[in-house]
């Protein structure tokens, strides 16, 4: 069991003052206990460990290094707070990543847990230039990947290591890289994406410190990932709302004629030519208890996403193909546009008793 230094005597072991190391043990970078009456105590394991890291007791190296770390947590945290594209911010984030651990490249990727598929959201160089993405792969070929998003822990790989995952060390050989570097992004409580460094020269570990500032930059891009997601989802929303409008809006004018049509077909018919021109669908059939009629795009493709809508009492159905998935309000229209076809329908008069 690792015995425990107060602060006074952690900071003459490290050069520094109790001031530096309250400030440490309070950002996380210098692990600590308190004791019943609330007292700072710093295990030598930690102190030591965090000396061979600056280079010994020289107080200007203990500066240095600490500075450098609080400079790129700092940075991180206002590139965060004032970038608003994901992918400038991605660069800065590997970055400070390649250059904290002095690797040579950096990759951030999103996660989706219930496809189980990690995309590549961005590669870049210790210079912060990016390189061409990878292809998006599957966890479940990658277990050492798994383990690290399932179990939200970090992981080192080396090629010369002989227990290390052999999918991992393929991966590795293949990229000419020796040394991967993986950390899982974590958002309350979820892992979202995965941030990994390598390094070509060597195989390499890393110190309870070094880890613990690569997660904190971690957290960081975590949130960038999350805000970002966010805003996209802002967005698609907005443009789903504008699209849905100006489909009504083109709508409005054959909507009144077929209103005013008498005849069930026609009316049939000008509701699939409305429907492909308001909503840029490849083809329309409007289905009721009796009659069919359809409308298509010409020079339009054979296949896409199909929508069906019904009104209220399944009278009338209207099935479109889109040439790509549906925008969210798309099904609600085509459930009123069938509403509209069915006002139309008429059942049969009754036979005249003979």
């Amino acid at each position: 069991m690792s015995a425990f230094l107060n602060v006074q005597r952690a900071a003459r072991r490290l050069g520094v003052s109790p001031v530096t190391i309250r400030r440490w043990t309070a950002t996380g970078f210098l692990p600590c206990t308190r004791t019943a009456g609330g007292h700072r105590r710093i295990a030598v394991d930690d102190i030591e460990e965090l000396a061979r890291a600056i280079g010994g007791s020289s107080q200007l190296a203990a500066r240095r290094a600490r500075e450098r770390e609080l400079d790129t947590i700092v940075e991180t945290s206002i590139a965060v707070a004032s970038e608003v594209d994901l992918q400038p911010l991605l660069a800065e984030i590997a970055r400070r990543v390649t250059h904290l651990l002095d690797c040579d490249f950096c990759a951030v990727s999103a996660y989706d847990r219930e496809l189980r598929l990690v995309r590549t959201l961005a590669e870049y160089d210790a210079t912060g230039k990016r390189l061409p993405d990878t292809e998006t792969y599957d966890v479940r070929q990658y277990p050492l990947t798994r383990k690290v998003l399932d179990e939200h822990t970090p992981a080192v790989v080396n090629v010369d290591d002989p227990r290390a995952d052999a999918a991992e060390v393929a991966t590795l050989r293949s990229g000419g890289d020796r040394s991967l570097l993986m950390l899982p992004l974590v958002y309350r409580g979820e892992a979202i994406g995965l941030l990994e460094a390598s390094d070509a020269r060597r195989a390499r570990s890393y110190s309870r410190q070094e880890l613990r500032l690569c997660e904190a930059v971690a957290g960081q891009a975590a949130v960038a990932l999350h805000n970002t997601s966010l805003r996209a989802a802002s967005r698609s929303g907005r443009d789903d709302l504008r699209r849905l409008c100006e489909a009504l809006r083109d709508m409005a004018p054959a909507l009144a004629a077929t209103l005013a049509a008498t005849d069930e077909g026609a009316r049939f018919e000008g509701l699939a030519h409305a429907a492909c021109e308001a909503l840029g669908a490849v083809s329309c059939v409007v289905t009721g208890p009796r009659r069919t009629a359809g409308a298509a795009q010409p020079g339009g493709p054979g296949a896409g996403h199909v929508l069906v809508g019904r009104d209220a009492g399944a009278a009338v159905a209207i099935t479109v193909t889109l040439p790509q998935a549906p925008s969210d309000g798309v099904a609600e229209l085509l459930d009123l546009l069938a509403t509209v076809a069915a006002a139309g329908v008429r059942e049969p008069a009754p036979a005249a008793p003979a």
